[in-house]
């Protein structure tokens, strides 16, 4: 078993500069996700980035512990005033850690300060631990939106009058 650092990072990523650890840990979140993201494009998602999720209406934070990238998360504009949550991934080895809820936590305060008033996120019916994390930081089932495509569940979280701290399921129109 791999001892984890005791330090973990959060930051931004730095645009050119992580341009290839960003599509790498995305490559990651795709092969362990089977590599069926359904009518996604990887490949030209990659080519792109940081695409939709540059500033002012993006962001792409990366997790570190010590030396090592463990872990990524993203959102991007879905429409105004809702961003989408976006490849929330943490390396296997650093599963356990609490990673991904520090990612999540910075992504939600990046979002109400981008000004966002909800943030969405489809995912998978077999991803039981990523939706019981969903739960705890305020996301319910999006009753007004379908999935995009079978075995996915689409939910939503509140931006409005919140921070981390202060977790809402309330659902926004917009």
């Amino acid at each position: 078993m791999r001892e984890v650092p005791q330090r973990l990072a959060v930051g931004e990523a730095r645009w050119p500069e992580d341009r290839a650890l960003v599509e790498r840990l995305f490559r990651d979140y795709v092969a362990w996700a089977g590599g069926d993201l359904g009518n996604e494009n990887i490949e030209r998602e990659a080519a792109r980035l940081p695409g939709r999720y540059a500033r002012p209406h993006g962001c792409v934070l990366i997790a570190h512990a010590g030396p090592d990238p463990v872990g990524v998360a993203a959102y991007r504009r879905r429409r105004t005033g809702v961003c989408e949550l976006r490849r929330l991934f943490v390396r296997p080895v650093f599963r356990g850690l609490h990673i991904a809820e520090v990612l999540l936590d910075g992504l939600l305060e990046s979002a109400v300060e981008a000004g966002y008033r909800a943030m969405a996120i489809e995912v998978g019916d077999r991803m039981t631990i990523a939706r019981e994390l969903y739960q705890r930081a305020g996301f319910a089932p999006d009753r007004r939106r379908a999935p995009t495509r079978p075995g996915l569940i689409a939910l939503r979280r509140s931006l409005v009058a919140s921070t981390p701290a202060a977790r809402s399921s309330e659902v926004v129109e917009g």
